[in-house]
């Protein structure tokens, strides 16, 4: 997909720098973007919306591209998009992708986190939920749940797409409930071992909604 007429963007929340576009020239033959994560259905764009009054989504350039100021025009055939599922689902599904606006990344700018979440159970309770599941203490682990300065980790879980799924089952059962990543961690609060940039890249399937919370964004 081409890209031409780029503009710098200057992210208020940090010092990374976008470049501003369009997908005027998007072609959905030959053009591959790169999501990774579902949308929540209470969340989902109701039809009328004009696509023209959305803010750009944000997506990232694929390592091996670089984007610079000097540049004016730019292609690039393979995307991830890292801000903007919802807008992205609704545009597709009236087929007006062409009229969205864009801002462009590199790749070395993402920062990866986990959403932070609170928990809806006195916190012995959400222990024992934590143990009946099989993860218990373990500060040596790699992959696993975080709560009160400690690491709880299930042995059967190999990888953090699992990881993620048991987080997903927290939320339908209205056991955690994310919220915003800028506010003072506590002891009532539970984060999840984060994903890592590269897992945007091979992932093979779309992790739970509220997965990640990634920089930069508008």
């Amino acid at each position: 997909m081409k890209f031409s007429n780029i503009k710098e963007y200057h992210f208020n929340s940090d010092n990374t720098t976008g470049y501003l576009s369009d997908f005027s020239n998007y072609n959905p033959k030959i053009d591959c973007i790169k999501l990774h994560e579902e949308t929540i259905a209470k969340n989902e764009i109701s039809s009328g919306v004009d696509v023209n009054d959305f803010e750009p989504i944000v997506l990232s350039l694929y390592p091996d591209n670089i984007l610079s100021s000097k540049s004016k025009n730019f292609e690039a055939s393979q995307l991830i998009l890292l801000d903007g599922h919802h807008r992205w689902k609704y545009a597709n599904q009236i087929n007006l992708v062409n009229k969205l606006k864009c801002i462009l990344v590199n790749f070395k700018d993402i920062k990866v986190k986990s959403y932070l979440y609170k928990i809806n159970l006195e916190n012995d309770k959400f222990i024992n939920y934590l143990s009946e599941s099989d993860y218990f203490p373990d500060n040596d682990g790699h992959i696993g749940i975080y709560f009160r300065n400690e690491m709880y980790i299930n042995k059967n879980v190999k990888n953090i797409y699992d990881l993620y799924y048991f987080k997903k089952s927290l939320q339908e059962n209205n056991i955690i409930t994310p919220i915003l990543e800028d506010v003072i961690e506590t002891s009532t609060l539970v984060k999840f071992t984060s994903l890592k940039p590269e897992d945007l890249i091979y992932i093979d399937h779309l992790l739970p909604p509220k997965s990640t919370w990634i920089t930069p964004r508008i």
